[in-house]
Formats: structure tokens, sequence, C-alpha cells
């Protein structure tokens, strides 16, 4: 993409604890996933900001990425350093970054991460330039931001734990479940919220922090289960919450039980944690500290299953949180929410019939 200077500018992220089984991975028309190699970087100037990152921190793979226009020398216009001079040039410079690298590329990162369980690790996105440096064919990075809503411990960046893997064959998948979902983050991005924003950005927000402390991985996600499934905060919060994932996420009985009991603990162990008493936790609550992963991917089916829901009409005549609580009484409409719900649900070897 960048080697043969088909666009003016491009952005680069490095992802890390990232495998494939393809070194090159097409993702729709915007993104490209190269293995990283050093010998396969564009020309870059020795102090360029974005070679000294990927020679300190070197990435498993880089994503590359394209501003959505049909023709690409329009970037030269929208990015012309004219257009951003005197006052508020900074924010519109900003802004204009936002709509054509920003937002598509926070959108990938949020998409990757529910399509399936795993850890999406990146670092800051750079948007590099062919043009800007008099000496031709050289590339140099022009602006960089962190869009993948994350902070990384460049520390562990090694660890085993926490990796990624996105299979060749699971790309046409992707594509598909991209493309029913993007309308709904996009939605989000434009709202312009004049005071909080939604529910369903706090859960994306906190489920895309990936905090690794497992104490504060507990509370984003159970914060962002709240923010998702109730409309209250009382006594009765931790009860009627479990009860809401459990009949939301399972159809058989027994799992619905089981759900039901471990949400229960996560919230007993998110009350010691609050209230500074996790060092005299009991065997059982130790034992679920350890089990972070286990929460994360009920965050993971329950944001699915809330999207699901907001894409069908008959759903949202009444409010989320009145609608969970109807499955308890009746069967036949907790299996038609859970069928809805289901939609966006991906299990690695799925066919394309399970994303509409």
């Amino acid at each position: 993409m960048a080697e043969n200077c088909a666009d003016p500018f491009v952005a680069v992220t490095p992802l890390y604890a990232f495998s494939s089984d393809s070194e090159e991975l097409k993702i729709g028309e915007l993104f490209r996933l190269v293995k990283y190699q050093r010998n396969s970087l564009p020309p870059l100037p020795a102090d360029d900001i974005l070679l000294k990152h990927l020679l300190l921190y070197e990435p498993d793979y880089l994503l590359w990425q394209r501003a959505d226009l049909d023709d690409p020398t329009d970037l030269r216009a929208f990015l012309n350093p004219a257009e951003f001079t005197g006052d508020g040039s900074a924010s519109k410079l900003e802004a204009t970054l936002s709509v054509l690298f920003h937002f598509p590329a926070t959108n990938l990162f949020r998409l990757l991460r529910l399509f399936k369980p795993g850890r999406v690790t990146a670092g800051d996105t750079f948007v590099i330039s062919c043009e800007t440096r008099s000496e031709e064919g050289i590339w140099e990075t022009t602006f960089g931001k962190r869009c993948s809503e994350m902070a990384i411990d460049y520390t562990s960046l090694g660890a085993p734990n926490g990796s990624y893997t996105l299979l060749s064959s699971e790309v046409p998948f992707f594509n598909l479940f991209s493309k029913a979902l993007l309308p709904q983050l996009e939605s989000l991005q434009k709202a312009g919220y004049l005071s909080a924003p939604p529910p369903l950005e706090i859960a994306l927000l906190l489920y895309n922090e990936d905090e690794r402390m497992p104490r504060m991985a507990v509370l984003n996600a159970l914060t962002a289960l709240e923010a998702l499934l109730t409309n209250e905060s009382n006594a009765e919060l931790s009860y009627r919450l479990s009860l809401r994932v459990a009949n939301l996420l399972e159809s058989d009985d027994a799992l619905r039980l089981n759900r039901f009991t471990e949400m229960k603990e996560f919230y007993d162990l998110r009350s010691k944690i609050i209230h500074g008493s996790a060092s005299k936790l009991s065997p059982k609550l130790q034992n679920r500290l350890q089990m972070v992963d286990s929460l994360r991917e009920i965050l993971r089916r329950t944001i699915l299953s809330v999207m699901a829901l907001f894409l069908d009409d008959k759903s949202t005549e009444v409010r989320l949180d009145e609608l969970l609580d109807q499955l308890v009484f009746d069967e036949a409409k907790r299996k038609e929410v859970q069928k809805l719900a289901a939609k966006f649900m991906h299990l690695e070897g799925t066919s394309s019939d399970s994303v509409h």
C-alpha cells in the first residue's frame, strides 16, 4: 500500500500479540494487515517517530489504512497545510483526520474485539505522507493518535496471554459482521453528546480499555453491564443484572442458573474490591478473580446482543430493562428475544448463515 505511493497519505498502526495463518489479510476496502518485516517498511528518515517506535517495540503485524475517498488525490486538498492556518487550525486538522482516519480505525478495533474472544493490542495510529519532504519517495510521519482506546504496558508485550488470532477463513465472516454493525458504531461517533454518552458507548469504551489489572477489569466490566442492562441503582441491582444476563444469553435452564450464580459471585467480588476488602477474599472469590476473561466474554456477548436488539424495531418498543424482565415470566418471549440477540454471535468455523 505505502510502497508505491498510491495515496499521498496513509495510516499505520502496529499490532502486538497478533497472529494469523496468512502474512497479509485484506479487510474491507480500507484496511490491510501485513506481517511485520523491517525490510518491507516504506523509506522513512532516521529520525521519524514511526520508525523509532517500530524499532523500539517491534510489532507482529502492521495495519495499513487508506482514507475513504473515491479519488486518493483528494487527500491533498483535505490535508493541505495551507488550509490549517490561523485560529482554530489545530481543531480543524483534528476534525479532518478524525473523519478520514481516526474514526474508521477506532471502529475497526471495536469490531475486531466484538467479533471473537481475544485481546487486540494496538499502538498509536500514525498518519504518514510521501509528499512532506523535498526528496522524492521519502515518507514521513505527520500525525499520530491512539485509536485503539486502550493503554499499553509495553513491558508486557511479549507475554503469551492476551493474544488475538484472525484467520484468513474468518475474514469473509468478519466483513459481513462489520457491514451489519458498523452503522451503529458510526452513529455513536456522529451523536455529539451534549451531556453523558449513551449506555452502548459507555460499555464499548470500558470493554475496549482492556484493563490488565484483574480488579480494575472486574469493575470496568460490571460497570459496562450495568450501563447496558439497568436503569436504576439499588440493593437489588446485583440480582436484577445477574438475572437479566442469564436470561439474555442462556437458553438452557441449567446454563441460566450457572450464569446467574457466576454473575452474583462477580458482584460479590466487585463489592469486596470497592470497599477495600479484596485482601480478605474467600477461596471462591479468589478463584473468580482469576477468571476475568470469562467476565469479559460475558460482556462481549452482551454488547453484541444489545446491538442486535437495537436493530430490531419490535424489541425497541419497550425499554430494554423492562423487556429483559419480561423474559423471566414469558418462555416464548425469552426464546424470541434470544434468537434476535444471537444474530451477531460468532464462533470460529461458523458459516455466513450466522451473520445477516
